[in-house]
């Protein structure tokens, strides 16, 4: 990692974009610094390859230099940096060679996401907005929908929360009822797409 001084290490992230706007070196080295173990972590985690990874966060920031003349953020810079990873490791999968119906199915919702979401801030909004249904939901009900966003399959949920297999299938079943009421009312004019892309994950 670089070796900065107390000031420059302690600047904002708004500040040091302002700087990186007027082509300051220095203050993107910080920024890097500050965020390249968070980012490739994040894109680590949804990859689980270290190579692809490292690519997908350096091009983040390349892109983030190529156009700091240019950049608007509207969001905060880390939100913004996130979003970025998120819609790399999208784009990553489906420059992927569809090998089976699963992964044809995934390919085709995340096209539907492409088509439809045109920036990083509207890709995080989406997010933010299911995180915030999902935070409503009772307890055990947010648990087996993080643990199916994880990809566990019924059995192997039922097996970690000590559940009835149909028991689970219910509460995926209310957890899609209560998302599709979330998407529908936030996004009346985007709802069908959204819930093609987001739903599918709930029932595989």
């Amino acid at each position: 990692m670089f070796n900065f001084g107390p000031s420059m290490k302690h600047f904002s992230d708004l500040v040091l974009l302002e700087k990186i706007k007027a082509s300051d070196h220095n203050a993107f080295d910080v920024l890097f610094d500050r965020y390249w173990e968070k980012l490739y972590k994040a894109a680590y985690a949804r990859l689980g390859d270290d190579v692809i990874a490292q690519d997908i966060v350096q091009e983040i920031f390349i892109k983030v230099w190529q156009r700091r003349e240019n950049i608007s953020i509207n969001i905060s810079l880390e939100n913004y940096l996130h979003g970025a990873v998120r819609l790399s490791v999208i784009s990553h999968f489906r420059l992927q060679q569809a090998n089976d119906l699963r992964m044809q199915d995934a390919l085709e919702r995340i096209n539907l996401l492409e088509d439809s979401i045109e920036t990083i801030a509207g890709y995080i909004e989406l997010e933010k907005t299911l995180e915030e249904a999902v935070n409503g939901m009772p307890e055990m009900l947010k648990k087996v929908y993080m643990l199916r966003s994880d990809d566990l399959s019924v059995k192997a949920i039922a097996g970690e929360l000590g559940l009835a297999d149909q028991t689970v299938k219910n509460y995926i079943a209310e957890a899609t009822r209560r998302l599709r009421v979330v998407i529908v009312e936030k996004y009346p004019e985007k709802h069908l797409t959204y819930l093609a892309l987001l739903l599918p994950l709930l029932h595989k």
